[in-house]
């Protein structure tokens, strides 16, 4: 991490499901090894940090920065130049995207 300090990654290596997907046993059971980039920079401790990308398909989408150790200040300064090329989200444009109760 010296030559290249950040690493963008995805928090997720599936896409993002639908509403009532992690309800069926087949959709868990490989759960947990999608989550292997986020768990990976816990476990050593590197700083990251989760940006939303937008909701392609009414999906929400993110990414994450991955620093290295005591350099916050690195992955919170790549989040706002993620964040300031991304449209704001409306909670009503939620809303509707939303199945009826």
């Amino acid at each position: 991490m010296r030559r290249t300090p950040l690493i963008l990654a995805p928090i997720c290596t599936r896409p993002a499901f639908a509403v009532g997907a992690d309800l069926d046993p087949a959709w868990l059971a490989d759960w947990p090894a999608s989550m292997r980039m986020s768990v990976a920079a816990n476990l050593l401790g590197l700083p990251a940090v989760a940006v939303p990308t937008g909701e392609p398909g009414g999906l929400p989408q993110a990414v994450q920065i991955i620093g290295p150790r005591f350099r916050e200040d690195l992955c919170l300064a790549a989040a706002a130049v993620v964040e300031a090329a991304v449209p704001p989200r409306h909670p009503s444009s939620r809303d509707e995207a939303l199945p009826a109760a």
